[in-house]
Order: C-alpha cells, then structure tokens, then sequence
C-alpha cells in the first residue's frame, strides 16, 4: 500500500524523533526539487529549522551546487556519493551506504557522517517515486580511528615490535622492526622469531625465556641479534604474554630497544681496541673480583704475567705495522690455548696477563709452558720466531691485588735473566 510523502514523514516524527539520528525523504516523483529532514539534520548542517522542505540543490550536503561552495571536506567523496546517488535513482542498486566528511563553517571544524538511503517506492514503470535516507554523525569515532591509526605508524614507525604465537611464529611486527633487521615484513612473518638470533647468542637464554613465559611473566633481556646482511646489532628485548578470556596464553608481544651504541661502548671500556683482549682497566676490575672470590671460598687461583721478548727489535726491523699483527696473532693464540673461563687481557705494550680462576700454579705452570712453546713454534711470517718470558703467581692468605701482581712481574724479571723464553713461578 502505497503513502503520500506526508504519511512518511508523520510516521517518521513519530518513530525516530528520540534518536540522535538525522533523516531526510524526498517525493521525487512530484517535488524532486526538495527535500523534508527532521531537527536533528537542520541543527547539523545549519539549515532553516523552521523550514518545512529545503532546496536540493541549495541546502543538500552532498548535491547541486553545494559541492561548488566547498562545504563537503572532500569534493571527490561527494562525487562518489552522488555517483552512487544516482545509481540508486536508477535502480542500479537498492540502496546505499558511505561516509563523507562535512565542513562546518560556523565552528571552522569538519565533521563525519555516516549516510544511507534508499527507495521507499516506486511507481508503476518502476522508477523511485520516494526516497529516503538517514544520516549518522561518526564524527568521534572518525576522530579516535585518525587518532588511533595516527598512535599506530608513530608505534610502527619508531617502535621495534612484533607479535608471535605461543610457538614462536611471528604473527606480525613494525616497521621499525624491519628497516633494523633487513628483513621485509613478509619475509619475517611466518618464520620463527629466532631466525634474528646470532649464532654466538646461547640457546641457554632463550629456555630461561620460555620457563618464564610459561608462568606468565614477563621476560627481558638483552640480546645479540643478526640482521639479514650478517651484521650483528643488540637489543633490550621484553617479552610480554597475551591472554586470552580464560586466562590462557594465546600470543606473545616483544619489544626490542636497540642498544647497539651501548654494548659498543661497553666494549670499549673494556677491551683493548688493538687486541680486542681485555684491556688493564677491566683486568683490574677482574683482578680485585678474584681476590674476593679467593678470600671467600679459599678457592686456587693464579695468574700469568707475560712479556715478548725483543719486541723491539719486531718493531725497529719490520715496522710497527708488522709490530701490530704480531700482538694481534698473539692474542689469538692466547685465547685459543687457555680455557673459557680464564680472563686473557693486554696488561700494555707488548705484555699480556692472565687471571687462571680455579687454578693452582702447578697448573697455571702447565698453561704457560704450554704457550711459550706454542708460541716460539708459530709462524708469525718473519724470518725469527717470536718468544715470549712468563712469570707466575699465585693468590694466598693477606694478599692485595698490587702484592700478587709484584710476584708475578719479580717471576717475570727472574725469566728475563735466565735467558728469556722461559718460564719462573713466584708461589
């Protein structure tokens, strides 16, 4: 049964005038020049409230010459709209659904609307006789979705995070997560989080990640990472579980501080910029520690004090280039003939010191024989081999770190006048 425009609009008084909601109807077949809204709409587009109908084409947010006064935000948004407008007077399709955005001039602010309509009749050859539509202010929630998305590229952009699975698969990550590690996003996502792990990094760590991640604890730690070009780089990594409404973990978020600058400068403070041994300062640090640990536990504990002999003359006759390399390869050959858990530090110049936890100078007195003979026997690319003098000492009751390095170097000072390339202990 088919009703004159009036009966609309009484009904519509009736049915919406509690709602926030604007509405508009317009007889299109007799009037299409006009169209009837309700207070709600006049207040929003500041249009005549005591107007009983309002011009189309004067007064319609999103049609006529009202495009042409600026007062859509977006001229090609109302285009859009009056395209689908259009398509719905055609009957190309039953209704339709968008959103623009409205500028205000009295306030000097845009606002957003939601806006739907479609045809309440049409006449015997099936063309639209009444149309009608609603139109919903979204303005705050259009506002808090900019801001949001605005929140989100400043997260994505400055912040190295990203999501993964309770089996580790990374669900998804940042931007800034990406540019760090070379990798695309698509190719992170999908893969195991350790796919960044340095090979150097132990799997140690990560199972006492897992043991607190399984209690829903948060976990950190910091991190020696590898980027897709090979390149190391550290992080400040927090591991934080997701829940899921029963209390159950369902995903993990991790965010990774770069701290590259850091762990460089701590390792210039503590290692020999040449060598890339400990350097004096650390070894005074790691000297003083162990006294401690001695008087403590009354563990055994000793040290080697080694010097190269004629070093010199390396220098004089082959240049301090050639000088350079020599102490680069002694040093590797230190490390690579001591145990894991001895401190090998560049005391200065051509003189080296090692600090033997758990170690007796029976055999501390072992090691150092051992290198001295490792060392006279390597090809350091020079028509003379390289030698070296040892002294050695051990920590005991009422000593001070300056006593125990005096013994050492007096055992030094005894290898040099026997002859050099030798070993003399000091107990």
């Amino acid at each position: 049964m088919k009703k004159n425009i009036a009966k609309y609009i009484e009904q519509f008084e009736q049915t919406l005038n509690f709602s926030d909601l604007s509405w508009w109807i317009i007889d299109y077949k007799n009037d299409p020049g006009y169209f009837y809204c309700n207070k709600v709409m006049a207040n929003a587009f500041n249009l005549d409230i005591n107007a009983q109908k309002h011009s189309v084409v004067d007064t319609c947010p999103i049609a006529g010459d009202y495009i042409k006064n600026v007062h859509l935000a977006s001229t090609n948004k109302a285009n859009l709209i009056i395209k689908e407008y259009l398509e719905l007077l055609n009957q190309e399709k039953k209704e339709y659904n968008n959103t623009f955005p409205y500028y205000d001039k009295n306030i000097d602010t845009v606002k957003y609307f939601s806006s739907k309509a479609k045809a309440l009749e049409l006449d015997e050859e099936g063309n639209v006789s009444i149309l009608f539509g609603l139109i919903e202010n979204i303005t705050s929630k259009e506002t808090l979705s900019k801001e949001l998305k605005e929140y989100h590229n400043i997260i994505d952009t400055n912040v190295m995070t990203a999501t993964t699975n309770t089996k580790g698969i990374i669900l998804n990550c940042s931007s800034a997560l990406c540019n760090i590690t070379g990798y695309s996003k698509e190719e992170l996502v999908g893969q195991k989080y350790n796919i960044l792990k340095h090979p150097d990094t132990s799997e140690k760590i990560f199972e006492k990640m897992e043991l607190a991640l399984a209690k829903g604890e948060i976990w950190e730690n910091e991190i020696k990472n590898q980027k897709k070009n090979g390149e190391e780089y550290w992080i400040k990594l927090i591991v934080s579980p997701i829940f899921n409404e029963q209390g159950k973990i369902k995903a993990f978020t991790t965010i990774n501080q770069d701290i590259t600058d850091k762990k460089i400068i701590e390792k210039l403070s503590k290692k020999d910029k040449l060598t890339n041994l400990y350097n004096r300062a650390k070894l005074d640090i790691l000297l003083e520690k162990e006294l401690q640990t001695f008087e403590r536990y009354e563990t055994n504990s000793s040290i080697i004090m080694l010097d190269i002999d004629y070093f010199k003359s390396i220098n004089d006759n082959y240049g301090h280039l050639i000088g350079d390399k020599v102490l680069v390869q002694i040093a590797s050959i230190l490390r690579s003939n001591t145990r894991i858990t001895d401190f090998v530090g560049r005391w200065g110049g051509e003189e080296f010191l090692i600090i033997c936890p758990n170690s007796d100078i029976e055999n501390t007195e072992k090691v150092a024989s051992k290198l001295k003979d490792v060392l006279e026997f390597s090809d350091f690319g020079m028509k003379k081999n390289v030698t070296a003098s040892f002294g050695i000492s051990s920590y005991k009751e009422n000593d001070t770190v300056d006593t125990l390095l005096q013994r050492a170097d007096n055992a030094l000072y005894n290898a040099k006048e026997n002859g050099r390339n030798t070993v003399e202990l000091i107990p």
